[in-house]
C-alpha cells in the first residue's frame, strides 16, 4: 500500500476533516475512498467511450471500401523506377 503526502490550504484541510468526521472515517481512509471513487469514475468514463464506439461500429460496417470509392477514377499514372 502506498503512502502519499498532500499539501492543502487550511480551508481545504478543514473541509476534508469535517467530511471525514461526518462519514465517521479517518482522514486517510476518507482520502482513500475519495481516490477510489475517482478511479471508478474514470473507468466508467472509458467504458462509455468504448460503448459509444461500439454504437458507431454499424456506421463503419457500411462505409465504402477504398476500392469502391475510387472505382470511377482514372488509373494512376505509372511510376518511374529508380
Amino acid at each position: 500500500m502506498s503512502q502519499v503526502t498532500i499539501y492543502l490550504d487550511d480551508e481545504s484541510e478543514k473541509a476534508a476533516r469535517a467530511a471525514a468526521a461526518a462519514a465517521n472515517l479517518s482522514l486517510s481512509r476518507w482520502f482513500a475512498q475519495f481516490a477510489e471513487r475517482e478511479r471508478q469514475r474514470q473507468k466508467a468514463d472509458w467504458q462509455s467511450v468504448f460503448a459509444a464506439a461500439d454504437e458507431q461500429k454499424a456506421a463503419w460496417d457500411v462505409f465504402p471500401l477504398t476500392e469502391e470509392m475510387h472505382k470511377d477514377l482514372p488509373p494512376d499514372t505509372p511510376r518511374e523506377s529508380l
